[in-house]
């Protein structure tokens, strides 16, 4: 009986030609084909077939475009990706609107964009190593979305989702990084906020936002959103992988920002790519400029 083999993963360039992996190379070489065939499906139709998810690779930093993409590339098979050319992956995200806000921060200049994927944080975890200090991963739904210990992210449009890496020398800073990440968070949330709304009468209601110990972040009673962070240390250096989640418009499970300062009838205000420069902002200051107070 002849068993079905899963498509290999394709790479479609700027032009929207199509190219396939030679299966069994050293290196994960490209190759054009042009046969019209199964394989010249549509980059959509192809995808569902095969069960892949579409991603889209960016980089505001010329030459490391290419670098993040063969990482992906290297990690297609393993998780289901199909690297597509820029608005292929249908993401809601606007990758413009990020980069037109974006200062010259040392995180975020490398983004990845899907509309769906298994886990941003499973992804960049398995080859952080690999990728640039900084490389962010975006995507507006998750399917297997990580939380704490055995505990899973319920994930829907309209929520910010992402995870980025970053590397470490002193080990003894590790326990710090998701609490700072928190707050980062939360002064990322009221500055964006603040933005909104000139005369903080938006600013005020966040007067519940706060940390629950020891990674979710809470307004009143009600979870709003989640950090979790995973380390592994190689060649004397520690690559971090931080996740975020964060309820900006979605409609459930928690509160979400719109419902906290009433824009629920204008759910285009509230702008995931904004409040992810604004997070990106703040994250990107040394950790002597935050102030941990413990009660």
């Amino acid at each position: 009986m002849q068993v079905a083999r899963a498509p290999a993963p394709l790479y479609t360039d700027k032009v929207g030609s199509r190219l396939i992996l030679l299966p069994g190379a050293s290196r994960l070489t490209p190759r054009r084909f042009t046969s019209v065939s199964a394989r010249s499906m549509s980059i959509d139709d192809q995808a569902a077939a095969g069960g892949l998810y579409n991603v889209e690779v960016h980089s505001n930093e010329p030459g490391m475009r290419c670098t993040v993409e063969q990482v992906m590339l290297e990690n297609a098979k393993e998780h289901c990706l199909l690297i597509v050319a820029r608005g292929l992956s249908h993401s809601s995200f606007s990758v413009t609107a990020y980069f037109d806000e974006l200062a010259h921060t040392s995180i975020g200049r490398h983004l990845i964009v899907s509309k769906s994927v298994s886990s941003t944080q499973q992804i960049l975890s398995a080859c952080n190593t690999s990728l640039p200090r900084g490389t962010i991963f975006v995507t507006d739904i998750q399917s297997q979305g990580k939380g704490r210990g055995n505990n899973h992210w319920v994930s829907h449009a309209g929520c910010l989702m992402f995870s980025f890496t970053d590397t470490f020398r002193d080990g003894r800073s590790l326990p710090c990084v998701q609490y700072l990440v928190s707050i980062a968070l939360i002064e990322a949330v009221k500055s964006y906020v603040a933005t909104l709304d000139p005369g903080d009468t938006y600013l005020a209601q966040l007067s519940e936002l706060k940390i629950k110990w020891p990674n979710d972040l809470y307004f009143g009673n009600e979870k709003i959103g989640g950090v979790l962070c995973n380390s592994n240390f190689e060649n004397g250096e520690y690559f971090m992988t931080i996740g975020v989640g964060f309820n900006v418009s979605n409609e459930g499970p928690g509160i979400n920002l719109a419902n906290i300062i009433g824009c629920t009838g204008d759910v285009d205000m509230m702008s995931r790519e904004r409040l992810l420069v604004h997070f990106l902002g703040v994250a990107n200051m040394p950790m002597s400029s935050f102030t941990l107070t413990v009660y």
